[in-house]
Order: C-alpha cells, then sequence, then structure tokens
C-alpha cells in the first residue's frame, strides 16, 4: 500500500472513532478499494505497532490514531526536560532547539517548553541580521513580530553533553532500533 494510501488513513483517523466499514467507504471516495479483510489486516498490523487503537465497542471494532503521536517537538522537549534545574534548562534547550532548526530560537518557543526566557552565563540575546528572516520562515506556529531570540553564547560542554544526551534518548524513543544497537552496554575500554 503507497505512502498517499497511508496518509488518507491518517487524515480519515485522526478525527474520530471510525469502524473499517466506514473506513473502507471514506477509502473508496478518495479511489481506494480495499477489501474489508486486507483493511482490517493493514489496521491490526498498525495497532501491533502502536500507532492505532482498537476498541470493541459491539457489533464492531472503531479504530482511530494515538493521541500521543500528534505530538510535536516542543511537548516532547517539554516532557524530556521537566526535570532539569531552571537555568540549565534554559540553556540545554536553546541549544537544543537552535540545533534542530539551525537559527535562534524564540522567546515563544521556550513559553511553549513552559521556560521563562531570560539571558544567562550560556545563553544570549540573538543578535542575528536574519532575525525577521527566521521569525517569517517559522510557518507552524505564529512567532510575534517583536519576539526575542535566543542562542548559546559560548560552547559549554555540560550543555552540549545533556543537550546531546535528550536528543539521543528522543530518537531512540521514536525510531526503532531493535537489531541495530548493542545489548549489553560496555562497562570498560579493552
Amino acid at each position: 500500500m503507497s505512502d498517499q494510501f497511508y496518509k488518507i488513513l491518517t487524515e480519515i483517523l485522526a478525527h474520530k472513532q471510525i469502524s473499517i466499514s466506514s473506513i473502507a467507504r471514506e477509502l473508496k471516495k478518495n479511489g481506494y478499494d480495499q477489501h474489508r479483510l486486507i483493511l482490517t489486516g493493514y489496521l491490526r498490523a498498525l495497532h501491533d505497532l502502536g500507532y492505532v487503537e482498537e476498541l470493541d465497542i459491539p457489533p464492531s471494532k472503531v479504530y482511530t490514531f494515538k493521541a500521543d503521536l500528534k505530538r510535536d517537538i516542543y511537548s516532547i522537549l517539554k516532557e524530556r526536560l521537566k526535570d532539569i534545574d531552571a537555568p540549565e534548562r534554559m540553556e540545554i534547550a536553546v541549544f537544543i532547539l537552535s540545533s534542530l532548526f539551525h537559527r535562534p530560537c524564540f522567546k515563544y518557543e521556550l513559553g511553549l517548553l513552559g521556560i521563562e526566557a531570560q539571558k544567562t552565563a550560556n545563553v544570549k540575546e540573538s543578535k542575528d541580521s536574519r532575525l525577521k528572516e527566521h521569525r517569517m520562515s517559522v510557518t507552524r506556529i505564529k512567532i510575534p513580530p517583536d519576539d526575542p531570540a535566543f542562542e548559546i553564547s559560548e560552547e559549554n560542554s555540560n550543555v552540549l553533553s545533556h543537550g546531546n544526551d535528550i536528543l539521543i534518548d528522543i530518537i531512540t524513543e521514536l525510531i526503532d532500533l531493535e537489531g541495530l544497537k548493542a545489548k549489553f552496554q560496555q562497562t570498560k575500554l579493552s
């Protein structure tokens, strides 16, 4: 089944709980006339992979995409940073967002993480000449026109190390690495 099929299916399941019969009708409207057994197998596979919730509501089963799959980078990062002390949390957040987006991060973005934006020993207000351009390039959220931006002022190995550890944790949570990573941690160098 194609990526287009999956995209249409996600749009159908994103907004409501829906039965296989209703899913089949919606797919048929979009040009996919699949037998219900094939569709059932596909939905069960998505359920087994953890993408879909399957609820038994007699006389049928209904499906919906899991809500936690709709998380964005801000909610994922906020969850990862919650146990870190406030000043260090600010520095790590600025490092991660700046690294991911290849631009300074805005005060509004830090607010989405539950962080009060402020200068610290390792964070300064950005004087990047392209701030207006960066602000305009952000289309998924609305950055206020006068929102200040922040960047790391100097490389701090502690901030870099913590930031990289968090990024690695996020990647390993979101991507199946089974069969690719070592089963046992090496405890000493050979």
